[in-house]
Order: structure tokens, then C-alpha cells, then sequence
């Protein structure tokens, strides 16, 4: 399945965009955002050359400065207590702004890849378990959330794209379900206002969330960094893009053969295959349907779609990225006279999972989609689909050189341009794209900790999520475990705090719909090493390792209520000196776990939950699991 979330849809006929005003704010700084409270706020944005900058707020503070040469300004306004709510006033070169429905409180930075970017949802499209009981719950006006549109940039940047969003059932059901469920658990324990700042790209690696000077620790990373610096990545990126849309225009397809859509890849006959396939239908329009404008919906499609219409080209998502995202277009009502029509999707996948993922229900041609009595005609049930190329048979989509896993991009891109900023915090989601560099990421990650700290200015709590269990096809050399023993090394810096996923993974599902846990943990540190209240926020940790024979005795500090074995103990494994690991036999006794393995009569090495999907059984009594670990103890 696709990691990656760049959108980007095309319409025959789109609007010309307007240019941008002479006098205005970054857009980070706007209606309903959160501000830092008691703090600065770093407002900035562009003018006249030359022009005073004037900013006056409802609670008193004011600022002034001058739009430098460049046409850039930036001012640093105090901010009020906590709670506080108001409006900012700016005034440049004869125009004004108003700041309106702001807020103080803290700011979160919410990152990673494609399991901090999944976002809530709504009941039938792709999301989380328990969608309208979530979005029911969404109505919350002391969180705002602001997500960052992808973008890459060859050098830092200070662009940015994105606008504040008051939580409510339409905001949250396209917000990171992980860091909704962060600060829906902080507003329950009393910690709002809360602000999320959502930076995330699927699919995406690390090394691209950091700046260039961090990344000069890794001479690894060195000459595409230069390649960077020196090519026009986005006039090469889209000639590759061109060529390749090229060469699938051309491509034959085979026959055709009926297949039921939703039609998920992985559960059928394209379990293993990457490339592109067409489906196909005869539809008849009812009268009630006919010369009207309408919705076609068709949820959720992995990777990229192409939309054909009576044979003509007209929508599609062709860039990598909105594999999770509902599609809907919209027909004029000049392409819905005829009451025979036919309807084409073609449909991309790079790489992973591929096809129509939403609920039979959610596809359908709609006049009203708010509407739940609105004329409509579903288009779940049999298609023609014809099997076209494989992905090698094309030319080279252009991932690496030009898209978002290269060093530096999305640190450029989508951090650098939201700073500088006092953030309260970061929360962080990522590693899937980084398991086959494990021995890496042991230095990799808590470089780029360290780096955003520098960045940021400030001993940033750090809060992280160790990947989830999954079924990897790739798992090679136990890669998943090592990668997961790689992201417990970070826990020796300082303020940071990671939450362990054994008990909320999918084998099947790279994206296991179970984030409210996740959610909750991460608060839960936050809670407890930032806001200073008292709550378990660790499960079990290893404390003392003893030999004693061929019994391995484990004493663990960190449980609330006390240890617990689940599935009888599952999950822990001994070595001797040939280093073949056995199952063992685990058993309580108060704060520690007792071991003994047939067969191993001289134990060297212990493992527990060892596998891209281990076996696990250790927890607190606040159901907290242990995280997986591997010691020598000789």
C-alpha cells in the first residue's frame, strides 16, 4: 500500500487561481488558530517593500516592524493567558487585517508518515473503527487543527499552505485520527485550548524530515543532498511524470473480466501485482438523475485514478498520495443528458495495496450527497476490468529523484516554512519506510529529535509511536524487530517518550484502524512528562536481568497495578552460544518474569516479542503493553 499523500486533482475547464493580496500574513497566522499562551507569537508575512507593519490585539499587546526588501516582515506579538480568546488587528501600505476567533493555548507539531496521516473519517470511507461514534464526539471549539498541504522543496522554503479548522464533524473526519484522539484525551483532562499543527506525508522517510546541517552527520546522504542543491527537481519531476502518463495513454489492456467492486487488489487475483488496470460499466441514468448536475463519489481508490466519462478524460488524482482519500467529482449537468452513459476508472498503483478500498455503499452518482433522501444511482456491484501494464513496463515513475523520500525535501517544504514557532510539543508517527535501515535509524532518529529541538529553539518533549505489527512480505533479516529496537534507542535523549502498538496492530492492514489507543498514549505521556499529572503512560520496562542456570529471571520497573501475563506468557525467547532461539516458558513472580527453555541449558540472549507480528503477553495493570526487546545476559 502507497505511504505517500500528495494530491493532486485535475478538472477540465479549473479556475485560474487569484493572486495573492499585496499585504498578507503566513498562513499559519489566521481566523481560529491557536496561539502559544503567555508566550511570543512569531507573526510574519509578505507586503510592500519598505511599508511600517502596525499589529494591535483585543488583550492589549502590540507590534510594530517594516516589510524588509524582500517584501517579507515579521514581528513578535505577546500573547495572553491561557484560554484567552481575541483578535489581532494588522495594518500595512493602506490595508488591514483581522485576525478573528484566535485562541491561547498549546501547539502541537504532529508528524511521520502514512499512520499519523490516516485521518478519522466518515462512516463507510477509510478511517478508524467507530467512525460516527468518533465524529459525534467531534464538536470541541477549544481544539483547532491545521494541516500542512505536501510539498517538497529542494532548499528550505517559507511557503506554506493550509488554514486554521475549529474541530468539528466535517474538520476532524479529514484530520489525523492519531493526533485528533492526542488532544481529544488533553481536553479531558483539562488541557485546552489545544492546537495541532499536522505535518505528514505517507510513505515517506525520515531522512526528508530533516534540515541539511543535521544530515551532515550521514555522508551517506551527501551527493543526492548536492544533486538537490544543483537540479531543477520540479521541471525533471514533471517530465517524468508526463512521460509516463504518455506511455499508459498508449499501453493495451486485456480482456475483460467480471470482477465486484469495491474491488480490493490484495483479496484477489492482483494480490501481487503493481501496475494499472481499467473498469468499466454501461450505466443508465433514471430520469430523476438526468440533466442535472451531480456527485460522482467512488470513496477511496489506491494509488491514483483516472475518470473517463463517455469516453472523454475528465477527473483523476495523478499524483501519488490519496490512497485514502474519497474521490468526488463533480458532472455539470451538460454531461448527464443522456440517459446511456459509459464509465471508465483506470486505476495506478505503485507499489503495495491497489484498487477501490470504501464501503459498497459510499459509491454512487448523487445529486445531493448531504442529502439522505437525494436522488441517486450506487455503482457498487459488477464492472468489466481489464488488466493493462505492470508498473516495470512503463517508464520510471518518478519517485526517488523527485518526490518526497529524498534527504531534506519535507524538512524544507513542510517544517522549515512553519518556523519559527514556540511549539509545546511534538508528536511523531513513523519508521515503516525505514525498516530496511535499521542500524541507521539508531542514530538517524535521534538526529532528527536533536535537529528539531535546534529548529525549534527549545527542549522539545518528543513523543513517539513504535510501528505497529504487520504481516511485511519483505520482512527480511527480522528488519520490522530491529527497526522497533532502533526507535527504543531514542529514549535515551531527554523528554521523549514512545507508545508501544503490539495490542493495536493488523497483520493484514498496514494502517490498523484501532488510533484511539494510540491517541491516548501519546497524551498520556504528555500528560504525564510535560503537564506534570500522574498518569501511566509506560507499561512494563526491564529493569534487572539475572542468570541463575538455565532459569533467566526478569524484574521490570514502570507497571501500574502491577505485571500481567496474557496468552500464557507468549512472546519471550532464549538463546544459548549457538544463538538458535526457543520458545520459554514464562511465569509471575511480584515485579518479575521467570524464563526457562527446553533445551537451553546456558541461556546467552532473552527476546521478547521478536517478529514483524510477535507473539506479546506482557502488560501492566493499566493494560499498558511491554515493548519488544532483545539483551545478551552473558
Amino acid at each position: 500500500m502507497p505511504r505517500l499523500l500528495l494530491v493532486s486533482v485535475f478538472a477540465l475547464g479549473a479556475a485560474a487561481q487569484e493572486p495573492p493580496p499585496t499585504f498578507c500574513t503566513s498562513a499559519l497566522f489566521g481566523d481560529h488558530m491557536v496561539m502559544p499562551a503567555a508566550s511570543q507569537l512569531p507573526l510574519r508575512g509578505r507586503g510592500i517593500a519598505g511599508e511600517p507593519v502596525e499589529v494591535t490585539s483585543s488583550w492589549g499587546s502590540a507590534a510594530k516592524t517594516e516589510v524588509d526588501g524582500d517584501g517579507r516582515w515579521q514581528c513578535a506579538l505577546p500573547t495572553p493567558a491561557r484560554g484567552t480568546a481575541g483578535e489581532i488587528t494588522l495594518q500595512s501600505g493602506g490595508s488591514q487585517l483581522v485576525l478573528r476567533d484566535l485562541l491561547a493555548g498549546d501547539v502541537w507539531l504532529c508528524s511521520g508518515q502514512s499512520n499519523m496521516e490516516m485521518p478519522v473519517g466518515r462512516p463507510g470511507e477509510y478511517g478508524v473503527r467507530n467512525q460516527a461514534e468518533e465524529l459525534a464526539r467531534a464538536e470541541v471549539p477549544s481544539i483547532r487543527v491545521f494541516t500542512v498541504k505536501t510539498r517538497t522543496a529542494n532548499r528550505p522554503d517559507d511557503e506554506l499552505d493550509g488554514r486554521w479548522q475549529r474541530a468539528s464533524a466535517d474538520s476532524i473526519a479529514k484530520t489525523s485520527a492519531v493526533a485528533w484522539f492526542f488532544a481529544r484525551r488533553l481536553h479531558e483532562a483539562g488541557q485546552s485550548p489545544t492546537g495541532l499543527v499536522v505535518s505528514s506525508w505517507g510513505g515517506t522517510v525520515a531522512e526528508a524530515w530533516m534540515s541539511a546541517e543535521a544530515l551532515a552527520a550521514f555522508p551517506e546522504f551527501a551527493p543526492q543532498l548536492e544533486r538537490q542543491r544543483t537540479t531543477d527537481a520540479a521541471a525533471s519531476r514533471a517530465a517524468a511524470m508526463a512521460a509516463f502518463w504518455r506511455a499508459l495513454d498508449a499501453a493495451p489492456f486485456g480482456e475483460p473480466e467480471p470482477v465486484p467492486v469495491p474491488d480490493l487488489w490484495s483479496r484477489g487475483s492482483l494480490a501481487s501485482f503493481d501496475g494499472a488496470a481499467s473498469y468499466e460499466r454501461e450505466l443508465v441514468l433514471p430520469p430523476a438523475l438526468q440533466g442535472r448536475p451531480l456527485w460522482l463519489e467512488l470513496g477511496a481508490i489506491d494509488d491514483m485514478d483516472t475518470v473517463f466519462w463517455q469516453g472523454q478524460r475528465l477527473f483523476g488524482n495523478e499524483e501519488e498520495g490519496a490512497w485514502s482519500r474519497p474521490r468526488r467529482y463533480r458532472l455539470d449537468a451538460a454531461s448527464t443528458r443522456t440517459a446511456a452513459v459509459t464509465l471508465k476508472v483506470r486505476v495506478v498503483d505503485t507499489g503495495g495495496e491497489g484498487g477501490f478500498s470504501a464501503d459498497p455503499t459510499t459509491l454512487r452518482l448523487v445529486v445531493d450527497p448531504d442529502d439522505p433522501k437525494s436522488p441517486q444511482l450506487p455503482l457498487a456491484g459488477p464492472w468489466q476490468r481489464r488488466t493493462g501494464p505492470v508498473l516495470s513496463a512503463l517508464p520510471r515513475w518518478p519517485g526517488h529523484d523527485g518526490g518526497p523520500n529524498r534527504p531534506a525535501v519535507l524538512w524544507n517544504g513542510m517544517i522549515a516554512p512553519l518556523l519559527p514557532f514556540p511549539f509545546t510539543g511534538a508528536i511523531w508517527y513513523q519508521g515503516e519506510s525505514n525498516r530496511h535501515r535499521a542500524l541507521q535509524y539508531e542514530t538517524l532518529f535521534p538526529a532528527l529529535i536533536t535537529d528539531w529541538r535546534r529548529a525549534i529553539a527549545t527542549p522539545l518533549p518528543f513523543f513517539f509511536v513504535q510501528i505497529a505489527p504487520y504481516g511485511y512480505d519483505d520482512d527480511v533479516d527480522d528488519c520490522t524487530s530491529r527497526l522497533r529496537l532502533a526507535q527504543d534507542q531514542a529514549l535515551q535523549l531527554p523528554r521523549t517518550g514512545m507508545v508501544v502498538t503490539l495490542d493495536c496492530g493488523d497483520p493484514d492492514d498496514i494502517h490498523p484502524i484501532d488510533k484511539q489507543p494510540v491517541g491516548a498514549r501519546l497524551a498520556a505521556l504528555a500528560l504525564t512528562r510535560h503537564y506534570g499529572k500522574q498518569v501511566p503512560c509506560t507499561g512494563p520496562e526491564v529493569a534487572t536481568i539475572a542468570v541463575d542456570g538455565a532459569v533467566v529471571r526478569i524484574t521490570f520497573t514502570g507497571a501500574a497495578d502491577g505485571l500481567r501475563l496474557a496468552a500464557g506468557g507468549a512472546g519471550f525467547e532464549l538463546a544459548g552460544a549457538d544463538g538458535r532461539f526457543e520458545a520459554a516458558g514464562a511465569k509471575l513472580d511480584g515485579d518479575a518474569v521467570v524464563l526457562q527453555a527446553a533445551g537451553i541449558e546456558a541461556p546467552q540472549q532473552v527476546r521478547y516479542a521478536w517478529g514483524a507480528v510477535p507473539k506479546w503477553s506482557l502488560l501492566d495493570g493499566a493494560g499498558l503493553p511491554a515493548a519488544p526487546f532483545l539483551r545478551t545476559i552473558r
